[in-house]
């Protein structure tokens, strides 16, 4: 039972070099924050257990379970995005497709030309937040028990936020070309 991921090109998506590193970095990055559920996973096991067995919790576990969930949120966006895999709703977006599909691919064009700006605003808001981080020596978790950096977390919201940004503005040219270049089958 052996699946291989395909990390070529999703649909909608133009190929190309550009496209395949694309996709490569967006598969890394949503392994990474696979990696920080089985993380937080062991966190709050490791949690628990240390409030039955000895009485003694782990020290700011709700602060770095929430640091670190926005984290792996954005890590993991990028890939759900290329894959299609964000929430919307499909009923119009099917009903469109119907014939030659350019309606459908049109509503896609500006459904992802959209989630670009969006994503542009907030990539614009989020980055100077980075240096304030790190300047600011600014921490998560509990002071004076523990307390770590709260810059790794603010750097994985915006890696996924640019990668994201990234996949829309691919997704957004690829349904362009879709939309207003010569049919496949033509």
């Amino acid at each position: 039972m052996s699946e291989s991921v395909d990390i070529q090109v999703p649909p909608g998506q133009p190929g190309g070099p550009v496209a395949l590193w694309l996709n490569r970095l967006t598969l890394a990055l949503a392994v990474i924050g696979g990696l920080g559920t089985l993380g937080i996973m062991a966190i709050i096991n490791a949690d628990v257990v240390g409030r039955g067995v000895f009485g003694t919790p782990v020290p700011a576990t709700a602060e770095i379970v929430s640091a670190a969930i926005v984290a792996i949120v954005f890590l993991q966006l990028p890939q759900a995005t290329a894959a299609g895999r964000n929430v919307r709703s499909d009923m119009l977006l099917t009903r469109l497709s119907r014939g030659d599909g350019r309606a459908g691919h049109l509503m896609n064009t500006l459904h992802h030309a959209a989630g670009t700006l969006m994503l542009g605003v907030l990539l614009y808001y989020i980055a100077p937040g980075i240096l304030d981080s790190i300047e600011g020596n600014e921490t998560v978790g509990l002071y004076g028990i523990f307390t770590m950096p709260r810059w790794p977390f603010v750097v994985c919201v915006l890696a996924g936020c640019a990668l994201t940004l990234a996949q829309y503005a691919m997704l957004t040219i690829g349904f362009a070309m879709q939309t207003f270049g010569r049919r496949a089958d033509a």
